[in-house]
This record gives C-alpha cells, structure tokens and sequence, in this order.
C-alpha cells in the first residue's frame, strides 16, 4: 500500500477534486480515501506510487480537475517532561468599556494516554466561577493548535491556581485569551517535546534480500523484533519502525527486493523523537511561520 496526501492544484476545485477521488474510490476497490485528524490533509492510498499517478490522471480525463500527490505530514503530538507556572493579564482599553481577564496556571506532565487534565484549584472568588471555564476554553485552544510544532499537546494536566478580574471590564473573551497565552508561556518553559507514530511492521522477503532489508529498516530509525523463516525461501522480519520514515517504503521494497516483497504495517504506540529529528521538525514548522529559531 502506497499513502500519499492528495490536494487539488487549484483551491478552487478542492470540493471537486475530492467529490471526484470519493467516485473513483466507489470504483476501485484497492484504492481507499481518508481525512487524517490531526494534520486535516486527505490521504489517499493505492496498490503503488504508479497506481496513484493513474489516479491522477483519470480524475483530469474523466472529470477535468487536476490534483497533485506529496508526501503525507506526519502526525506528530507535543508534550511536556516538566512542571511550569505561568500567569498572563490581558487588558486592553479602547475608550467605553474594556477587557480585563488574569489568570496564574501550572502544568505538569501525566501517564502517555491520560490526554488533559484540569484541575481547578482556586479558593475563594479570586477569579469569579462563571470566568473560569472560559480560562479552560482558552488552554485547550492552544492544546489544539500546538505550541512548538503546530501539533496537538497531550497528556498535560493544567492547574487554574489564581488570578483576578474587574468589575466592569472583566469578560469571557479577556479570560479565554488569558488562559491561552498563559498556556502557550507555560508549555514553553515545561521543557516541551515531540511526540511521533511508531509502526510495528511485518515484511515478507526473499532470503537474498535480508541484508539489505536489515540495513534499510535500521537507516529509517527502526528497531529489528524479530526474524522467521517463510514459504518458499523467503523470510518474515518483524519490526517497529516511525511512521515518518515508512512513506516511502513501498518504493525502497519494490527496488530492494525487484518486485518479490511485501509488508503490512499498524500503528503500536507514540514515542518520543530523538532531539536532532525533534529540532528539524520544530525548525520546518517555524519557517513556515516566519519565526527564527535558536540553535
């Protein structure tokens, strides 16, 4: 199976392009068609990168949009590996009424698999109660969106420990804003990092390719479990490789194995990226936003 991300040449024809890939899908059983959640681009996947290309080429013929194929973005999450306290008051004042909204939080970091936690632990009316779910809102917006990397952050639990508001000018929107700067301050200095898909892999392949198999899977950051004999001098190698690095696996089997291999691979778990892949990935994704970062 092959993956590509599929998008329309033209942002005008993205409903097209994908009204006309949910056709050809109908049509061919092998190929499949699927929105990835946390990078929201559209995956599709055939039997080869040849099989995609003829895709393309029947969604031009057939329906008269073009689209074009690239490598899928890795879904990567963001977490933190220590406590942090962060406090942020949003005021801002243009004549009439004005916006007012403070609030102090603290994040620590929970079991991979527990998601968010929020706590509130305010005694007394500091912040008054009906503020404080909009302190919430704001801190899971900046979960949503990232803070390093554009990805997710999970398994983070958040602490409202105090604040304080205005008669007149404190409001919802000034709390929420409150929270989500807070947050974004808070999981910087929490010693933030990157959380990636690890595969476990299985792969069918002649006996004389072994070697370069073993060599291949090890260049792409993958850990060997295992080895058995197959059917027919082939061998069966089973591993636990990154996402990131198995796009492009299809191509790399099919040259090392001139046609003879196969594989299938599920997701097993997230894990944490080695700090020089985490720094390339943080470093792509400030670029893109204008940012320079620190080496």
């Amino acid at each position: 199976v092959f993956t590509a991300a599929a998008m329309a040449k033209n942002k005008a024809d993205e409903e097209k392009v994908n009204a006309a890939l949910v056709k050809l899908v109908d049509e061919d059983p092998t190929l499949t068609l699927e929105r990835e959640p946390v990078t929201k681009e559209t995956l599709l996947r055939g039997m080869g990168d040849v099989h995609l290309d003829v895709v393309l080429e029947k969604l031009k013929r057939k329906y008269g949009v073009e689209a074009t194929l690239s490598t899928p973005r890795v879904p990567y999450q963001e977490t933190i590996t220590a406590t942090a306290r962060a406090e942020k008051k949003y005021k801002k004042q243009s004549g009439g009424a004005g916006l007012y909204g403070h609030c102090v939080i603290e994040v620590a970091p929970v079991g991979r698999g527990e998601g968010f936690l929020w706590e509130d632990k305010i005694f007394g009316g500091s912040i008054p109660q009906n503020f404080r779910p909009s302190v919430e809102k704001g801190v899971r917006e900046t979960m949503e969106h990232g803070v390093i990397s554009g990805n997710p952050v999970v398994d983070v639990r958040v602490r409202l420990l105090d604040g304080s508001t205005h008669p007149v000018d404190g409001k919802d929107i000034a709390f929420k804003l409150a929270g989500a700067i807070a947050m974004r301050q808070a999981v910087q200095e929490a010693h933030p990092v990157l959380l990636e898909p690890i595969m476990d892999v299985e792969i069918v392949v002649p006996e004389t390719a072994m070697g370069d198999i073993i060599s291949d899977i090890n260049s792409k950051r993958g850990r060997i479990g295992g080895m058995e004999p197959s059917t027919d001098h082939r061998q069966k190698v089973k591993a636990q490789v990154p996402l990131a690095s198995m796009y492009r696996f299809p191509i790399d089997l099919r040259s090392i194995t001139h046609g003879r291999g196969r594989y299938r691979m599920q997701f097993s778990h997230y894990e944490q990226v080695p700090a020089h892949v985490a720094q390339e990935v943080v470093a792509a994704y400030q670029k893109t936003r204008g940012v320079e970062v620190e080496e």
